[in-house]
């Protein structure tokens, strides 16, 4: 009886190192297979490009009530669907309101699903609403993250 329990301690020991080996085979493949693709932008934003999942661009405001709009596709190219596992943009404040939803409006939820070879169209807007005092020692950060899962 203890040398069945043994193997069976072994056989559960090697399944979970198999489990892993798999699991971080699929990380990386899945960091080349999300990319951001069909950007859109509004006239006061200077786009300079994108790499995978990093947009690269600049975009100013001179008086409150302006805004600017970014709108881009999630691109799901791997084999498998993939969850949003978090997304983060900074908390809204007296000068400044952030906003990644969908195209549609609707909230992005951790745990959505983009099936394999599919793609979500995402909105990000950014607004200023309240003037900066020059004396005011003010910066704001328009820089946002989404971060994507395998689903098991």
């Amino acid at each position: 009886m203890k040398y069945i329990k043994v193997m069976l301690v072994g056989l559960l020991a090697l399944i979970g190192v198999g489990y892993r080996s798999f699991a971080a085979e699929t990380d990386t493949n899945l960091k080349g297979g999300i990319y951001y693709d069909n950007i859109e932008y509004t006239d006061n934003v200077v786009f300079n490009g994108v790499d995978g999942v990093n947009l690269d661009y600049n975009a100013s405001f001179t008086t409150p009530g302006e805004y600017y709009e970014l709108y881009f596709d999630i691109v799901n190219s791997t084999k498998y669907d993939i969850e949003i596992s978090e997304y983060l943009c900074n908390d809204d404040d007296r000068h400044i309101d952030y906003e990644l939803v969908y195209e549609d409006g609707s909230m992005i939820n951790t745990g959505d699903i983009i099936e394999k070879g599919q793609s979500k169209r995402i909105k990000y807007r950014v607004l200023y609403k309240e003037a900066i005092k020059q004396e005011e020692d003010y910066k704001f950060d328009t820089s946002f993250s989404i971060l994507y899962e395998q689903v098991m």
